[in-house]
């Protein structure tokens, strides 16, 4: 069994098998070693990229150890000689069971065959029979033939107009969908500008909260220093709490429009939320209509289907006329 792939370790392995039995490591020879899987080019990259990497020995006699190494190395290769041989053996094995069980499926297929020959020379018998019976039924499917060409006509008339709705149908997809393209287009931007403008009203309110806050620190402060002076100002004292008053009532005020800009903001979210679900609601329809024209296709293929189903009944009805007597004598032939 050819291996799933090669390496390098492997073109090496095969290479020094080849060497150690004094054959030339050949592309075509380390291919046949591999168990001929791998193209040339690979092998060949290998081969050249060992020559390379292998160090040229001195031109000196081997000694004791380099000669323990090469049997070493001849039995290692010996070994793996083995285990590919037995590697073939069991792939031949496995081959001659393939066989046997091939033989056997075709005897009993070869037997199926000859039973499946008698029963078409008894079927050839009941077509005789059946071709009188057909003879006369000729007559009649000549007039299911006229009804069916009128119902041909019927269902050409029935397309016709079924692709008229489907070309409307697909112009009027084409509309919704850019219809909701440009509302999709004109409530971003809007959303975008309300977003802005709320934006810069929350700053604007920071702003003035953070004034409001400083002012009333500044007044309580002032405030302080009016009960110390209470005493010694008395009229002092009640015409700035009269001013504090106004304060307070102006700090009410400006409470009272940040409540209001809140309930605003709210409003953007609700608002943006409505939006939110008008585009979801719109994106619902275009699915249906979707679906819708996709159901409408396929009724078209099931028209298109029976037509041609009438096509082929049509074209067999002649043809059964014409050829009909000629049937026993093209079935006496058959051996």
């Amino acid at each position: 069994m050819a291996r799933s792939g090669i390496n390098k370790a492997l073109v090496q392995t095969a290479r020094d098998a080849l060497l150690a039995r004094g054959e030339a490591p050949s592309i075509g020879a380390v291919r046949a070693e591999l168990g001929h899987t791998g193209s040339k080019t690979t092998i060949n990259r290998y081969l050249r990229e060992l020559a390379v990497e292998e160090p040229r020995p001195p031109a000196v006699s081997l000694n004791a150890e380099v000669q323990t190494y090469m049997e070493g190395l001849v039995q290692r290769l010996a070994a793996d000689a083995q285990a590919a041989v037995s590697d073939d053996r069991a792939r031949l094995e496995r081959q001659r069971q393939a066989y046997e069980h091939q033989r056997q499926v075709d005897s009993a297929r070869h037997e199926e065959l000859r039973k499946n020959h008698q029963l078409l020379l008894d079927e050839r018998r009941e077509a005789r029979e059946r071709d009188h019976i057909l003879t006369a039924r000729i007559e009649q499917l000549e007039g299911e033939r006229q009804g069916l060409l009128a119902a041909e006509r019927h269902l050409q008339h029935a397309l016709g107009d079924r692709g008229e709705q489907i070309q409307s149908l697909e112009e009027k997809y084409q509309q919704a969908r850019e219809s909701l393209a440009h509302y999709r287009e004109q409530a971003r931007q809007q959303r975008d500008s309300d977003i802005q403008r709320h934006e810069a009203q929350i700053q604007q309110l920071q702003y003035e909260q953070r004034r409001l806050q400083e002012l009333l620190l500044k007044k309580q402060e002032e405030l302080t220093l009016l009960y110390r002076d209470l005493e010694r100002q008395t009229a002092e004292h009640h015409a700035q709490r009269l001013a504090l008053q106004n304060e307070q009532k102006t700090n009410q005020q400006l409470n009272a429009a940040h409540a209001q800009l809140n309930t605003a903001l709210n409003q953007m979210r609700q608002r943006e939320q409505n939006l939110q679900l008008e585009a979801t609601s719109l994106r619902e329809r275009a699915h249906r209509y979707l679906l819708d024209r996709r159901q409408d296709r396929r009724n078209l293929r099931a028209l298109a289907r029976q037509l041609n189903q009438v096509h082929h009944l049509l074209a067999r009805l002649p043809s059964a006329g014409i050829g009909a007597p000629q049937t026993p004598n093209a079935e006496s032939s058959v051996p």
